[in-house]
């Protein structure tokens, strides 16, 4: 169960929840905990990765590495890092009529996973051994 934030419970007409997931250079490898973000049109590019930053907790010399990105249908569109540039919440809507769920975009986090690496085989499994 999670906690909705305060901001995120009444969304204005210019606002949207949009799902957040981690990944690294493949869009379907993600890992990590995926959330959702309130993004309102009009906001610009600098204030949304200070909000998105201050979300994942993450300090300033790692989220310098932290891309951002639309994904959309198996694509990702890379937000420019041009700070002045504002977000469209037409981005995020889903493009095609009918399809609500399927085609629905998604901002993804491009960057190194830190987490340490989980063996395949727990330490009790031995190989199966055959002779012929």
């Amino acid at each position: 169960i999670e906690e909705i934030p305060e901001d995120e419970i009444e969304l204005g007409k210019d606002e949207i929840l949009v799902p957040v997931a981690h990944f690294n250079k493949e869009i379907y490898q993600t890992f990590g905990t995926p959330f959702l973000i309130r993004i309102t049109d009009g906001e610009t590019i600098s204030k949304f990765k200070e909000r998105v930053k201050e979300k994942i907790d993450i300090q300033d010399k790692e989220f310098e590495k932290v891309k951002l990105a639309v994904i959309h249908m198996g694509r990702a569109i890379y937000l420019t890092e041009e700070s002045d540039k504002s977000i469209s919440v037409k981005d995020f809507l889903p493009q095609t009529p009918g399809a609500q769920s399927i085609s629905k975009p998604w901002l993804g986090l491009d960057h190194l996973n830190k987490a340490p690496k989980r063996s395949r085989y727990s330490f009790l499994e031995r190989p199966i051994k055959i002779h012929n």
